[in-house]
């Protein structure tokens, strides 16, 4: 059995862990970018054109996303297609998803 003091330092890690991540999506186009990346893999051209957002603002974000070590680059050509880092991070983007639809299904 796990007593409380175990239950807070695995806490207290996990928040630790979570928080430079949670930090890096806190701005809304890279969380917007993360939840069009959700379960795909894109170019920045078809990331500008999901997200309307012009094609050096998806380039910066990415750049963040990426040094946080959330996005993934694969050379493709010319250019890079980009991915969430784990699944992990995909089930995340579709639950922030899902649960913002839920939160205006209830208002």
């Amino acid at each position: 059995m796990v007593d409380d003091t175990d239950q807070a330092g695995e806490r207290r890690r996990l928040a630790a862990e979570w928080a430079p991540a949670l930090h890096a999506l806190g701005q809304p186009e890279r969380l917007l970018i993360a939840l069009y990346l959700a379960g795909s893999e894109k170019s920045v051209r078809e990331l500008q054109d999901d997200t309307g957002l012009g094609q050096s603002l998806v380039s910066y974000h990415l750049v963040g996303l990426r040094a946080a070590g959330l996005v993934t680059a694969s050379p493709q050509g010319r250019s890079n297609r980009y991915q969430l880092c784990c699944a992990d991070l995909d089930d995340l983007a579709r639950g922030l998803a899902g649960l913002a639809a839920s939160a205006r299904a209830g208002q």
